[in-house]
């Protein structure tokens, strides 16, 4: 007599899937990571050297306006101008989207009007020495600091964190 079992699988039974292994990147991945990241601290050295000439002109402009010592007036930047990029790292850094649809509630506006003051302060700053037509042009070059600070450091950040 011959007994041969067949094993049918029922419909209704569950396929158990074994957990993925991760895989090692490629070389070639990895130096791309690596260029990446190599992108991401010289956008970010440029964007750390314009936030010292935008504190400067800053606590400048806000000296000018407010005839605050120059000790409060730099207090005021740095609240002004590196609250804004830890505005944004904070955006950035959140865990989960919940979160970030939480806190961006908040640092959006904050961003907004960080930015706004920046720019009209460096602005009055650079047009204070010109002369004449020219302080139109020292004008927009004040404006474009706080607006390059911004692209700059949205780039840095976002390529550090994305992989």
């Amino acid at each position: 007599m011959n007994n041969t079992a067949t094993v049918i699988r029922h419909p209704s039974a569950k396929k158990t899937r074994r957990a993925a292994q991760p895989r090692a990147a490629s070389p070639a991945y990895k130096r791309r990571v690596k260029r990446q990241q190599i992108a991401a601290g010289a956008v970010a050295l440029v964007a750390i050297v314009l936030t010292g000439l935008s504190l400067a002109h800053l606590a400048h402009g806000i000296a000018l306006v407010t005839n605050a010592p120059m000790i409060e007036a730099w207090c005021m930047a740095v609240g002004i101008d590196l609250g804004f990029i830890a505005l944004e790292l904070a955006q950035l850094c959140a865990a989960t989207p919940a979160i970030r649809r939480s806190v961006e509630r908040f640092t959006r506006p904050a961003i907004v009007g960080t930015l706004a003051a920046s720019a009209v302060m460096n602005a009055l700053a650079f047009g204070s020495a010109a002369e004449g037509n020219m302080a139109y042009v020292a004008a927009a070059l004040g404006v474009a600091i706080p607006a390059m600070v911004y692209a700059l450091s949205r780039t840095a950040f976002g390529l550090s964190v994305g992989r």
